[in-house]
Parts: C-alpha cells; structure tokens; sequence
C-alpha cells in the first residue's frame, strides 16, 4: 500500500526573504574575506569581473579591490563553472567544483560534433593535450596554446582555442585542465588548477555534486527541480537522480502558493527567520549578482512583467534594487572622480521610507568603491545603451 503524502510545510515569504539575505552574506555578520563569499555561494558568476568584485564586496562590507588581491594571492581562481560562464571559486573548494565539473560532456553528442567540425577522438586528444601542455604550470595565452595545438594537431582545435567564446577550453576547464591565472591587466592567460593553486585534492564526482547541491539550496532555496538544473545549466532530466538520491535530507515547502526545495536541516531556521534590528531589507544588487541570477522561486524573487528589464539583450542581467525579498526596481551608475552618480529605476512608487532606505542603500554601493554616493531618479537601460552591451550569461573571455 502506497504511503500517504506528507503534507507541504507553509513558509512565509518574509522569513525566506530574511533568511535568504543571511544565507547569501548580505545580512550581518559580514564575510570574513572574499573567498569565504565565494565558498558560500558556490562561486561569484565573473565573466565581468568587476561586476563580481562588486556582489563580493557588498557581502564582506570592505572594497571591490579586495577581489584583485585575493585572485593575486590564489585564494580564488577564476575559471569556467556552472552554465559554462566565467565565475571566481574559493581556492579550497574548486577541487570538488571541478569534480562535479567533470560529470558534464557535452562535446560527445554528435550534434555538437558536427557544429565544430571535429571528431569525439580528436575532441578526446585535443582535451587532453591542453592538459599535457599547461602541467608544466606556466601560464600561457590564448595565442600560445592555440599554437601549442596547431603543432600537435592542425587549424581546426586550434581555430576553437582561438574563438573568443571559449567552447572548447570549457571543456578542458570541466576536466580540471583550464583555469585563468592572474595577470594583474585586462590580459587573459591560462593555467593548469592544479599546478596554479597551493594544494589540490582529487575527488569522487557523483560525491561531489551530491555535496554541491544542498549548498546551493543552502544559500538560494528554496528552489524547484527546474530552477536547481538551470542554476546548474542542464536541461532535461538534469539533476533530478541526483536529487532522488538527496530526497531523505531535503523538504518540499510552499511560499505564497509556489512550491520549492529546502535542506531539512534549514526548515527551523527558514521558519523563525527575521532581519536583524534596525535592518531595512533594501539592497542594491550589482550586475550578475549571484541572488539575482541563482535565486529560487524565481516568479516571486522577480516578478514576470518586470523579468525582461532584469535579464536583457544578449543575456545582460542588470543591477537590481531588492525590497522585500522581491527585484523593486533596476539602477546604473557613473563614476565622476569620487563621486559614484546611482540612477534609480523603481518599478513602483514608493513611500518615503523605502526611498530613504534605498539611499542608504546606494552609499553602500559607493562606499564599496571609496565614492561618495550621488542619487538620482529616472529611466535606465534604454534599448540604444543595451546594444552596447556583449557580455551576456556565456563567455568572452
């Protein structure tokens, strides 16, 4: 006989919106440093890497230059992760990162295949001659390796080393042979993880993805079995045996009517949650920030009217104004000197309070960056400043 169903536990809105803030570090107690956001988060997106010195800084309360310095001192590494786009990883935890990495092949279906003009051996050999080349642990350009591939194995993958979208370096990047080393300028080199970091460890794949998923669902749940694979960037069945696999230490919930999952372990928590005195629950989120593009339920995190002035042209996902535990508004900036001139794209009006609190909130922006916070009202992202725009949710780099 079939067991009945467990019935739903109800979570407010509010207390997931507070708990939310804390898990994501943007609630006090700050983070230590930046590779403890970094940890946290499972990785900061950094394809635009001031956009992820930003999200990091706003969690430790210190400067965006603190990213630079924790990238020059390898305590995070800047490589190729989830949805194949650029993020920052905590030096300790890229091992299992790579790990989980490494499950993903996209390459072998044939229709990817023919998109590239290569064979699944030559993909095979190509891979693993990326890896051979950078073992000697000096970083090398996109130029350098590409010529390293040509001697060994003609134009073609080398032509892809070559491409500024990086689809074939992702894939030595899944097997752990690829990563950004630091160059101190807008230059782009790579490195071998291994050779790079300090200390390495192998890990266990099918171990290593059923550790990164609660911690997903510990800094953005509760999130649907959809939202988790489109974090992860797979389609279809995706993540879900993985997930079956978790079922004995995850909960369903339900938040004004949208259904999601939670660790177990976080159920108390979630439903006593309440921001911190005197905390408004206004934020301004920079570009790419991580809640904005990682968030669970995300038709209550932004609502469906407003999605298409969040996530834009060519895959741009703009700054946000946060209130509530829901996306209230956009803003952009332009700094001056040491003045940082905020823009204000509310949504909806909003009362005295809120926009003080959203003030308070832009100086916390500017202070980020050593600026004095200048507010201004109005129109942001018109569709002539989008087209500027090239970085999207892939990879220029």
């Amino acid at each position: 006989m079939k067991k009945p169903a467990q019935p739903v536990r109800t979570l407010t809105a509010g207390s997931v919106a507070a708990w939310r803030l804390a898990r994501q570090r943007l609630t006090k107690p700050a983070a230590r440093n930046p590779e403890a956001v970094a940890r946290d988060l499972v990785g900061v997106q950094a394809q635009v890497l001031s956009s992820a010195a930003l999200s990091i800084a706003l969690r430790t309360g210190g400067r965006v230059a603190a990213t630079s310095t924790a990238l020059e001192n390898r305590q995070l590494i800047r490589s190729w992760g989830m949805r194949g786009t650029l993020h920052l990883f905590a030096a300790d935890d890229f091992p299992t990162v790579v790990a989980a990495l490494s499950l993903r092949e996209p390459w072998r279906r044939p229709s990817w295949l023919r998109y590239f003009g290569t064979t699944e051996k030559e993909m095979e050999a190509g891979i693993e001659a990326v890896g051979e080349i950078l073992d000697d642990g000096l970083p090398r350009t996109r130029a350098a390796l590409a010529d390293d591939l040509h001697a060994r194995f003609g134009p073609r993958l080398a032509e892809l080393v070559r491409g500024s979208w990086g689809m074939f370096l992702k894939q030595a990047a899944n097997k752990g042979y690829a990563s950004q080393a630091w160059t101190g300028d807008s230059s782009v080199a790579f490195v071998r993880p291994d050779r790079w970091l300090r200390a390495w460890r192998t890990e266990d794949p099918e171990v290593a993805i059923r550790a990164l998923l609660p911690r997903y669902l510990a800094a953005y749940g509760p999130a649907s079995v959809t939202e988790i694979n489109r974090w992860w960037g797979v389609t279809g069945a995706g993540l879900k045996l993985v997930i079956r696999e978790l079922a004995g230490e995850l909960t369903e919930v339900e938040v004004d009517g949208g259904r999601g999952l939670v660790r177990t372990e976080d159920l108390d928590a979630l439903a006593a949650a309440t921001l911190p005195p005197g905390d408004d629950g206004v934020r301004l989120l920079g570009p790419f920030d991580p809640l904005t593009i990682g968030g669970g339920l995300r038709a209550q995190l932004i609502r469906s009217t407003h999605l298409k002035r969040v996530s834009r042209t060519a895959g741009w996902i703009s700054p946000v104004v946060l209130i509530d535990g829901r996306v209230a508004g956009v803003w952009d900036s332009a700094r001056n000197g040491d003045r940082l001139t905020i823009t204000i794209d509310l949504f909806l009006k909003q009362g005295r309070r809120e926009r003080a609190a959203i003030e308070r909130a832009a100086q916390r922006v500017a202070t980020t960056q050593g600026s004095t916070a200048v507010i201004e009202h109005g129109p942001v992202f018109s569709a002539t400043r989008d087209s500027g725009h090239k970085h999207g949710d892939g990879d220029p780099s």
